[in-house]
């Protein structure tokens, strides 16, 4: 039966929101003077963009070694408009690259680049994707190192995921809540499959797993990217992880060393400080990246911007005049003495975005990537926004000036040209090992990749995660539920998706239970928040309903979700989504409240952070947590979300929630 009416409940604690600002970050400017430097003019039809676009560039072989260990981020570019230069500042630039300019591809070709960043703007749909790739490779193979480079996507599942149409799943914390009753089964299922999709794709880097272990309920940036609290349980799904990526030829990036999983502070913004003494650092952050590089050899390891006093407590001043602590990135105590010493790696060393402010803020661009290279990082990851030709140009001049402040560090004893022979060739074997061109025609490739891409066994793959994953964190002896009981249901929704894929879950779990004549007899009710005001009315349905099933997505909000540094402008458009989401949570509220007041029971479906959840949980009886599951359209274009089938199987079926937390909430 269900459960008696209740005394009413008052919700305890009232939502807090951040107000992020911005930095304004100032690129450094390159004078011409510095370098004899000049490039031709790439942008096609174009008769007076800049004298400087108007000679071939050369490059000296240290030089082109220099663009070797840096990796672009192409996600913008703006050429020139009918002969008149674009806007010089690339802050203002918003055309997303979806096929490869031949100003960028001739950038590859003369400047040896090793690396391209991709993010969703890049990735719009599999033919295009794999049109992109091809290009960026057939323009590396024309440069003087004659190499296809390194193509990198943030293709974490969860939260972090740049394709869309690629399979998604819910989220590394979804598999450390697997973890109890299936050990280490969805990181290597889950793993393989992202792998497999994007070495389809061409891209033959992801920048995953995030091992930091998550001990800090107030981490803004990592939260539900990580596996849990745990180091054990992150370090053997950390490391199961990287074996999948990796059997599936393409090159695992373990991230971000020596930890992000204590700090209150998103890197993206500002410069973060952890204060674990070394015997607490040993044991739980840089535990995960022992395990993983003693049994699964990661190709990649990322850097944190992240101050870690008992590592490394020496200090830099930084371009303001203050001083300040050396982040991980630039320590050489850190990267060099411990990670490729003490713990003996033999991968490539990448740094975590350098336009991101725990660098920017501090460094200029040429300064930021001479630290890391002393320090010991093999790859600068997004040295430098190019987003115009005019930018083409000042990156060149920025090689040239990067190489001749390193030259003349190597000259004061500050660094080894050894040191930098062995990171090139270091680099190299890992893209023989990883990166080959495929054979096969271009047609050919998209074929495969459409065959690959999301497949029914793919699916399956996403939903048997769900299944195993959804965990119950509150049940007032409502569940099991005696569905022959059950005559209304009224759903509270954010949106029209939400209500086609509760309902199609709905349906799809009561039809295991009851006949077809028994199913058309059960009425569902709903409120959609944004198409429904709430009215008398509403109340009304509230009142008649034998359940009210409500759903909710809250999570911390972080760079990282929408890309990066680009996404601080107010015109991308996020400062809407997250009044929309506030105004969400307050009318989801209002009707819980209402809901609590008349009596009737209420069943709270809930994804993304389990630590912001109780401000709902207070006004529910059943909440269940599907982490960071997604809604996607079938080939019928039926609306599904693994999250809600798994969670609706769970209500109705008499199931048994498979999932654990795995982490600690605040009481």
């Amino acid at each position: 039966m269900l459960m008696a009416k209740r005394a009413n409940k008052l919700p305890q604690k009232t939502a807090t929101y951040f107000v992020v600002s911005t930095f304004i970050i100032a690129l450094m400017a390159l004078s011409a003077g510095q370098s004899q430097a000049t490039i031709k003019n790439m942008t096609p039809n174009n008769k007076s963009s800049s004298t400087l676009l108007s000679k071939t560039l050369v490059f000296s072989k240290f030089e082109r070694q220099i663009a070797e260990k840096m990796s672009l981020d192409i996600r913008y570019f703006c050429p020139d408009i009918n002969g008149k230069p674009s806007v010089p500042t690339a802050k203002h630039c918003r055309q997303a690259v979806t096929e490869l300019p031949q100003a960028l591809a001739q950038l590859i070709s003369t400047t040896n680049v090793g690396g391209i960043v991709l993010f969703s703007e890049n990735v719009q749909e599999i033919a295009q994707v794999v049109k992109l790739t091809y290009d960026i490779q057939q323009a590396a193979v024309k440069s003087d190192q004659g190499q296809p480079l390194i193509i990198s996507m943030d293709q974490e599942g969860g939260r972090v995921a740049r394709f869309a149409k690629m399979t998604g799943f819910a989220g590394n914390m979804a598999i450390g809540a697997s973890y109890p009753q299936h050990g280490v089964h969805f990181a290597t299922q889950v793993n393989s499959v992202i792998a497999k999709e994007l070495k389809a794709l061409g891209i033959n880097n992801n920048y995953a797993p995030v091992v930091d272990v998550n001990t800090n309920v107030d981490n803004p940036v990592i939260n539900t990217r990580s596996f849990g609290e745990s180091p054990q349980q992150v370090a053997e799904l950390g490391a199961s992880a990287v074996n999948a990526i990796q059997a599936q030829g393409v090159m695992a990036t373990l991230k971000h060393f020596p930890g992000h999983g204590d700090t209150h502070v998103d890197s993206h913004l500002g410069l973060p400080r952890v204060d674990h003494d070394r015997a607490s650092i040993d044991k739980i952050d840089l535990a995960p990246f022992v395990w993983a590089i003693k049994h699964a050899k990661p190709a990649m390891i990322m850097t944190a911007h992240i101050q870690y006093p008992a590592l490394d407590d020496s200090f830099f001043v930084s371009r303001s005049g203050e001083k300040l602590i050396r982040p991980a990135t630039m320590s050489r105590k850190i990267l060099t003495h411990l990670l490729r010493g003490e713990m003996a790696f033999e991968g490539i060393i990448a740094t975590d975005a350098l336009d991101m402010a725990g660098i920017s803020h501090f460094f200029s661009e040429v300064e930021a990537v001479v630290e890391t290279f002393i320090a010991g990082a093999d790859l600068a990851v997004m040295p430098f926004k190019v987003r115009t030709p005019e930018d083409v140009a000042a990156f060149n001049i920025f090689i040239k000036a990067v190489a001749k402040e390193l030259n003349q560090r190597i000259e004061q004893g500050d660094y080894q040209l050894a040191e930098f022979e062995q990171s090139i060739a270091r680099l190299n074997d890992y893209k023989k090992q990883y990166i080959t061109i495929s054979n096969d025609s271009l047609a050919q490739q998209v074929l495969t990749a459409k065959a690959i891409i999301a497949n029914e066994q793919h699916i399956n793959t996403e939903q048997a995660l769900a299944d195993a994953a959804v965990t119950l964190l509150k049940n007032n002896q409502l569940l099991p539920l005696n569905v022959s009981a059950i005559k209304r249901l009224h759903f509270v929704v954010a949106n029209q998706q939400e209500l086609v894929a509760l309902t199609y879950a709905a349906t799809n779990a009561l039809a295991t239970k009851l006949c077809s004549i028994e199913l058309a007899t059960i009425k569902i009710s709903h409120f959609v928040a944004d198409t429904t005001k709430a009215t008398v009315e509403t109340e009304l349905l509230i009142n008649n309903a034998d359940i009210v099933i409500a759903t909710v997505d809250i999570k911390t909000a972080s760079l990282v979700d929408l890309g990066g540094m680009d996404d601080l402008t107010p015109s991308y458009g996020s400062a809407a989504q997250q009044q929309q989401k506030l105004s969400y949570g307050s009318l989801l509220k209002q009707q819980l409240t209402v809901a609590n007041k008349l009596n009737t029971p209420v069943i709270l479906i809930a994804k993304g952070s389990p630590f912001l959840i109780n401000e709902y949980s207070n006004l529910a009886d059943v909440v269940l947590l599907n982490f960071d599951d997604r809604i996607y359209q079938d080939n019928h274009q039926q609306a599904i979300s693994p999250g809600f089938n798994a969670s609706l199987q769970v209500i109705f079926n008499e199931g048994k929630a498979q999932g654990k937390l795995p982490v600690t909430l605040k009481n």
